[in-house]
């Protein structure tokens, strides 16, 4: 295992240093991502691994849905939190409040590859993210990115082909709405805390966080699992009826 430092120079300098929790994040020296990106149906295949293990969160797709349903990314976590605003719009607007986003020093942060996850302390009264935002995500070669709260242009983001996932859509910014919290330190997905450096997957099915040191367990089970599930659709395919496929088969052997 090793750290990445944050190359300062991917980054606007909009956010304050003392909002930025730590300059580093956590690598394996393997491509663990790629290797889960290999496994059909990857987020059940983690959900499966994280039963088995005790370990990690598994989220629906109610909380968090794909904007669209071909949305696949497995990748380490870069983190953002925001909290809401206590004046409305129009006040927070006069006293100058609420104008500093970090999404784009979120993604300089990160390196390519990694997912952006955005904690809006769970609400959802402006998107924190849209067109303009997930072009600089593409730029910045950041994998997806998943937003407990909303996000706006969908249409655009679609375009931009960054896979995204979100609590709600919103057409209303989040400008004069959110305050920047913290950047690159736990954040909470639906209730399940994220740490820099942990794993997202998600796709259609929902979404899964896997803690950093757990990453290579997960993938050797799910490698493991999908071995075996490939032998069983070879024995399924090649039986010539029902009756022949339960021949000889020992009951609860079969993989879910």
């Amino acid at each position: 295992m090793s750290e990445t430092l944050v190359d300062w120079r991917r980054t606007t300098g909009t956010v304050p240093q003392s909002k930025i929790a730590t300059d580093r994040v956590p690598r394996h020296d393997t491509d663990l991502a790629s290797r889960l990106l290999e496994v059909p149906d990857t987020s059940s295949a983690v959900a499966d691994a994280l039963d088995e293990l005790g370990i990690g969160s598994v989220l629906g797709s109610t909380g968090l849905a794909p904007l669209s349903d071909d949305s696949r990314v497995c990748g380490q976590a870069v983190t953002l939190r925001y909290i809401p605003l206590d004046a409305d719009v129009t006040a927070n607007r006069n006293a100058g409040r609420g104008k500093v986003f970090g999404d784009r020093d979120l993604y300089g942060i990160g390196s390519p590859g990694d997912v952006a996850v955005m904690d809006c302390s769970g609400l959802q009264s402006g998107a924190v993210m849209g067109a303009l935002s997930a072009k600089w995500a593409v730029k910045a070669g950041i994998a997806g990115c998943i937003v407990d709260g909303s996000v706006r242009d969908s249409g655009s983001i679609l375009a931009s082909d960054l896979p995204v996932w979100s609590a709600g859509r919103m057409p209303a910014a989040a400008r004069y709405r959110y305050e920047i919290a913290e950047v690159n330190g736990p954040v909470v997905l639906r209730g399940n805390t994220v740490r820099p450096g942990d794993y997202i997957v998600a796709d259609i099915d929902g979404v899964c966080i896997v803690p950093f040191e757990d990453m290579p367990r997960v993938v050797e089970y799910c490698e493991e699992a999908q071995r075996a599930e490939a032998t069983f659709v070879e024995r399924i395919d090649a039986a010539s009826s029902l009756e022949k496929l339960i021949e000889g088969m020992t009951p609860g052997t079969a993989p879910a």
